[in-house]
Formats: C-alpha cells, structure tokens, sequence
C-alpha cells in the first residue's frame, strides 16, 4: 500500500469516527478523531502540491 493510498483510507475512517461520536454526543472522541483527520489531511495536501516528495 502506498502512502497516498494509506492517507485516504485513514481520512474516511476517521471521518466515519467523527461523524459516529458526533452523533453519540461524545465530545472528547469527536475533538481526537478530527485532530486526527486534519492532519492526515494536510500531509495528504502536502504531498499533491509537491512540498512532500520523499519519506
């Protein structure tokens, strides 16, 4: 698995998660899950711009 890939498939995860505790009300799942999915998200961006090229 490549990391783009990896990237992805953990965005969509922790959208589910935080969309889950949203609805369960659980604030402190919701804050740690989407602290999560941003930065994956950002190093996601980072890599199409080009800033990230290498691991």
């Amino acid at each position: 698995m490549n990391m783009i890939t990896y990237l992805e498939d953990q965005i969509n995860f922790l959208t589910e998660q935080v969309n889950d505790a949203k609805k369960q009300n659980n604030e402190m799942m919701r804050v740690m899950t989407e602290s999560r999915r941003d930065e994956a998200a950002h190093i996601l961006e980072a890599i199409h711009s080009g800033q990230i090229t290498t691991l």
